[in-house]
């Protein structure tokens, strides 16, 4: 898939139903700050409504829906904390430890939900304790900050964010589980060389 391109400042790709499962795809300004989130095939949208639905319809864990908003609920784009930010503006400081105090998740939970997230382009990292939501996905600024942050979110060949379908989490956590499979069945052929045991050394008879 291509990189996803640069919108222009005041502008956005809106996306609505066409009623039949697909998406019908549209520009206009852009009236405020909004959500974002972009169809694998279809493109991608500046929409809160879109997002909240599509988050309403998947059938994920109640655990990664947490995390998720979490995460955006960190992203504070307001510039009367700018001396105090942990993080530049469009990004958020935290780590898994941070995220399941906040969250009162297990380890595993919020590391499942993180690599559900990374895997679909919601979120990346760029570096340790430091996460960028898909500027696409997640509108906290400007338009002009937005261009900037679609811009690093590209050169750092950050993935393509997608709409998953209602279905895909479930996929998503069998294709991982046939993974794991596969690599231990694949370990478990692995020939096993046997060395030959020492025998022990006998004394001479006097």
């Amino acid at each position: 898939m291509e990189q996803l391109p640069i919108v222009r400042p005041g502008e956005r790709v809106v996306a609505r139903s066409d009623g039949k499962g697909g998406l019908i795809l549209g520009v206009e300004k852009i009236k405020g700050r909004e959500f974002a989130a972009s169809a694998e095939c279809s493109g991608y949208v500046l929409d809160a409504r879109l997002l909240m639905d599509v988050l309403g319809s998947l059938k994920m864990p109640g655990s990664w829906f947490q995390v998720w908003c979490k995460l955006v609920a960190l992203q504070n784009a307001n510039r009367a904390d700018d001396q105090i930010r942990a993080a530049a503006r469009g990004f958020v400081k935290t780590n898994q430890r941070d995220l399941q105090a906040r969250c009162d998740l297990s380890a595993a939970s919020v590391n499942e939900a993180s690599q559900f997230f990374a895997h679909i382009g919601w979120v990346r990292s760029p570096k340790r304790g430091i996460l960028q939501l898909n500027p696409w996905l997640t509108v906290a600024g400007t338009s002009g900050e937005q261009e900037k942050w679609q811009k690093l979110w590209n050169d750092a060949k950050g993935p393509a964010c997608v709409i998953p379908h209602p279905g895909y989490p479930t996929e998503w956590r069998q294709a991982r589980e046939a993974e794991k499979k596969a690599a231990e069945a694949a370990r478990r052929k692995e020939k096993v060389v046997m060395l030959r045991r020492r025998r022990p050394a006998t004394k001479a008879s006097a």
